[in-house]
């Protein structure tokens, strides 16, 4: 079971569901609405007690679900009153009940997440290790994906849709871009596992293009009623909205070159270098005074990946000309953010 929330009308409501098998896809079906509050189905008697009313038990039983004491605890628990809920984690918290759909052997394990949708593996491996260069997929240890298995489409959202909400804001845009499997359109660029530093028009595009192949993708939507490819789904219109609402963090690509560049080499450490002047700033990228102060912030950024492709130590360049290269761009991307 899962508790499901959903914007109807401007109002989150929340319904009390169960994936189920159909034969060859899981599907859903709903055991309670709750309404706009779940702990309306909660009577706190007094103190640190609380039960459960007997509506939501009789309901359970008239749908034949076999449930737990815990399991209902686990569920309800983020809808307690804050003073229950830290007594409860003082004594260790209610920790999630043993899922029976998952007690296969390692054959079995195997052969459900081949089933597993990699628009889902990608997605948890980034909210799991908040990593744009996922490598294969296939390589890694079955225990990541297995909390994905005997799981519906709309559990599996509604997962991740938890998970999703731990997001810091500057990493929405690259969540995405790993999500959508956007390197996968820029098979040779160096800087692919990058994408703060490709051309934003085309990663823009290439979003709208992926979030419409994958509406179209009928495996993914299985056990989704209704869905009709010719109206983009409010599983991946939120992905476009809040694509669109966030942006890229250049720091994150300069510390991702960086890191990746020193970490590949060993230097000796040098005396500190003095602060870059504006004037030496542009000569150092090759453009002129008068040329920065008439350029956006996006027109330098253009200008410093064009030379880093150029002045890279992977793509035959000298060293020292890339790191005076990057100091001279943080330099003038400071005054025009000033």
């Amino acid at each position: 079971m899962y508790i499901r929330r959903m914007m109807v009308r401007g109002r989150f409501s929340y319904w009390l569901r169960e994936s189920v098998w159909q034969g060859d896809y899981w599907g859903f079906r709903d055991l309670l609405d709750l309404g706009h509050d779940p702990s309306d189905f909660i009577e706190l008697p007094g103190g640190n007690g609380f039960y459960f009313k007997p509506e939501l038990e009789q309901a359970l039983a008239a749908s034949g679900v076999a449930w737990t004491s815990e399991e209902l605890d686990f569920l309800f628990l983020p809808f307690l009153p804050q003073h229950i809920q830290r007594v409860i984690e003082a004594f260790g918290g209610v920790g999630s009940p043993p899922d029976p759909r998952l007690r296969l052997d390692l054959d079995q394990l195997r052969e459900s997440l081949e089933l597993i949708h990699p628009f889902d593996k990608r997605r948890l491996h980034f909210l799991r290790c908040g990593r744009v260069d996922m490598g294969r997929l296939q390589g890694r240890v079955l225990k990541l994906f297995k909390v994905l298995l005997g799981k519906g489409r709309d559990e599996i959202e509604n997962l991740l849709e938890g998970m999703e909400m731990a997001l810091r804001p500057y990493e929405i845009r690259p969540y995405i871009y790993t999500a959508l499997d956007l390197q996968s359109y820029f098979p040779q660029h160096l800087l692919k596992n990058q994408p703060a530093a490709l051309d934003p028009e085309k990663v823009d595009g290439y979003v709208l293009d992926a979030v419409c192949a994958l509406n179209r993708d009928r495996e993914f939507f299985r056990g989704i009623p209704n869905h009709r490819d010719q109206h983009l789904h409010p599983f991946l219109i939120k992905y476009v909205t809040q694509y669109f609402d966030h942006e890229f963090h250049y720091f994150q690509f300069q510390d991702e070159i960086l890191g990746q560049f020193m970490g590949q080499r060993q230097f000796r450490s040098a005396p500190p270098r003095a602060p870059l002047e504006t004037t030496e700033a542009c000569r150092l990228l090759g453009i002129s005074r008068q040329d920065f102060e008439r350029m956006s912030v996006r027109d330098l950024i253009r200008c410093y990946r064009n030379l880093v492709m150029k002045t890279h130590p992977d793509k035959g360049g000298d060293h020292e000309a890339f790191i005076r290269a990057t100091s001279a761009y943080e330099c003038l991307l400071g005054c025009k953010r000033r």
